[in-house]
């Protein structure tokens, strides 16, 4: 084998290198995508969950101020529960 086969040995080796390694980048573009479309779900469901624990909190605390703060929680929370929907719209 003389330099010029070796050298075109290399070359091919390098070309499939860099497809293997291009394929590759596409890929974790692809998860990137999907990563921030699961990213942005948990944020719409952990707002749903907040907006439901205060809820429940509010109705299960004690009426010590006459059920003012058992509504402002309610209220409250309907708002976060809103915001967290609207804002990923």
């Amino acid at each position: 084998m003389n330099a010029t086969q070796a050298k075109d040995r290399l070359y091919s080796q390098l070309a499939t290198s860099l497809k293997n390694m291009s394929r590759a980048v596409g890929q974790t573009a692809d998860l990137f995508e999907q990563l921030q479309t699961d990213l942005d779900a948990m944020r719409v469901l952990a707002g749903t969950h907040a907006a439901q624990f205060m809820t429940v909190a509010a109705e299960l605390s004690p009426e010590a101020d006459g059920g003012a703060n058992a509504e402002a929680t309610v209220v409250g929370s309907a708002s976060l529960e809103n915001f967290v929907i609207e804002k990923t719209l």
